[in-house]
């Protein structure tokens, strides 16, 4: 075989595998309908719980403030996320949510300054409850973990956040969060 049909033939497959990925979409991709369930996360927060003594710390009384907002052109639900409780430093984190609609599951990553990130996956609401379960990672160490996301009739939302320690389900805190007051319209 010569280099010259060597290089038709090679130029021909590359050319096969390109054409399918060359056709325009018939419309640009949109978000899944089902990111429309997360909204009820938008907003400023204020936040007030207890944190459990445990693998993560010593626990306390705990205060907090959650900014969190539609983002990626409507893909992902992503916030800030701040806390601080006596006797230990100010956490700060983010998370993203999104909804994959190849597993049907909605998904939440984690990452914060005291180097912890996890990743969590839940079904969808259940009545006025979400679940999440995965796993997280802080410090070499890894655990499985869920947060349970509970939307109260004034508009609050609950969120109990659970290790699984020694095979068990172990509650490691809880904290109500209310929506901040919107700024008074000039």
């Amino acid at each position: 075989m010569t280099t010259r049909s060597i290089t038709a033939i090679l130029a021909a497959a590359t050319f096969a595998a390109v054409v399918p990925c060359a056709a325009a979409p018939d419309a640009p991709p949109k978000p899944a309908a089902e990111m429309s369930n997360l909204k009820v996360f938008d907003g400023n927060w204020t936040c007030a719980g207890e944190a459990l003594p445990g693998p993560m710390g010593p626990g306390g009384k705990m205060t907090g403030s959650v900014k969190s907002h539609a983002d990626f052109g409507g893909y992902w639900q992503s916030g800030m996320v701040k806390s601080s409780m006596t006797g230990m430093p100010a956490m700060e984190g983010m998370f993203h949510m999104t909804y994959d609609p190849g597993p049907k599951q909605y998904v939440l990553l984690w990452v914060d300054n005291m180097g912890a990130y996890s990743q969590e996956t839940a079904t969808g609401w259940e009545g006025d409850k979400i679940v999440f379960s995965g796993e997280t990672a802080m410090g070499g160490k890894k655990m499985a973990v869920r947060d349970t996301f509970v939307k109260a009739a004034d508009g609050s939302l609950k969120h109990d956040w659970e290790g699984q320690i020694d095979g068990k389900w172990t509650a490691m805190g809880s904290e109500t969060c209310k929506k901040a007051a919107a700024p008074a319209k000039k």
